[in-house]
């Protein structure tokens, strides 16, 4: 409660709305909040005027990406009252960071609840480039001719550059370890941890034989990997991206592939202009997963409850896995538990 006596206000907008979290973890936030559902179903995310009509009177909002719009410093003017933002979500790139700490509004997020369920996808698709299994199930079935080669490549004994080696990157790193692989990485605070090398970006790409991409992107930040550093990589490398599409310039990732540079690119989205290059896709030389990763039995049920117990620290004034980038922890008018 404030020092009104006034339980904070909390919207909570997902797509199945009360039945799709964990009742226990619910009771405990319901005791020191006034909650709101508010379920989208399979409606698009929310347009500004839909934010603001129902987001207005909310101290905190709960949030999941596949609802939310762009929560930049427009919208935010509009929302006087917010203080904190409950994300369902380790990505943060729909927010504008630098306008959520200008306007004092906290930004919480599940840092862990998907990195095993993200790095096990990310070696799927290491896996479905390298034995090229997607390819010899579309052949089985028709989809393409049977001259189609399916012919691989072993993963045991190449380097594989990790680029963001945070939790889902250093999970990667033990799984490829057991494949056999050489793991080098690159991040802007590297762990001292034992057997790791850390390089440059530019030294990294053209070391390895196969890069993943697990880093994190900021809201508007440009593509990463463009043509310039795509050609760094050597002949024949391929790609994996379990971040954010948008961390490489697809386009440049499809052409390095007509010239010869990549041999395949693996992307958990579906971004590739099918008018373009949809032969690649056909081809099986870029593979695509339209966000799976995280679709897990396993990480449906730890977000269920891990998004409600960091809703309820926000509203105690005890909040958890803050965004270093966004608002620092500040007093609000909420959360202060009488």
């Amino acid at each position: 409660m404030d020092i009104l006596g006034r339980k904070p206000q909390i919207t909570i907008v997902s797509v199945q709305g009360r039945p799709g979290v964990d009742p226990v973890a619910l009771a405990n936030l319901e005791s020191v909040a006034d909650v709101t559902f508010v379920a989208r179903g399979d409606l698009p995310a929310l347009t500004r005027d839909e934010a603001v009509e129902l987001l207005g009177s909310a101290d905190i909002v709960g949030l999941t990406p596949k609802v939310t719009p762009p929560l930049d410093r427009e919208l935010l003017s509009q929302l006087p009252r917010l203080r904190a933002v409950g994300l369902h979500a380790t990505g943060t790139d729909l927010y504008d960071l630098a306008a959520l700490r200008e306007n004092n509004v906290q930004l919480a997020m599940l840092p862990e609840y998907s990195t095993e369920s993200v790095a096990e996808h990310a070696m799927a698709m290491l896996l479905s480039l390298s034995r090229r299994v997607h390819l010899a199930h579309d052949r089985s079935r028709g989809l393409v001719p049977m001259s189609t080669s399916l012919r691989g490549f072993e993963l045991a004994g190449k380097t594989m550059g990790i680029i963001g080696y945070g939790r889902v990157g250093q999970r990667v790193a033990q799984l490829a370890s057991a494949f056999g692989m050489s793991i080098v990485a690159c991040d802007p605070r590297p762990d001292k941890e034992e057997g790791v090398t850390y390089l440059p970006m530019e030294d990294l790409l053209s070391a390895s034989h196969v890069v993943v991409v697990a880093c994190s992107r900021h809201h508007s930040d440009p593509p990463l990997l463009r043509a310039e550093e795509l050609a760094l990589m050597p002949l024949g490398a391929s790609l994996a991206v379990v971040s954010r599409a948008a961390v490489v310039d697809t386009n440049a990732a499809a052409d390095a592939i007509r010239s010869g540079r990549l041999r395949g690119y693996a992307v958990d989205d579906a971004v590739v202009d099918i008018e373009r290059d949809g032969d690649l896709l056909t081809e099986g030389r870029i593979v695509q997963t339209g966000h799976a990763a995280w679709w897990s039995d396993e990480v449906l049920t730890r977000g269920a409850t891990q998004w409600i117990e960091s809703l309820y620290a926000l509203a105690v004034g005890a909040p958890i896995n803050l965004d270093p980038d966004a608002a620092p922890p500040q007093p609000h008018p909420i959360g202060r538990v009488a």
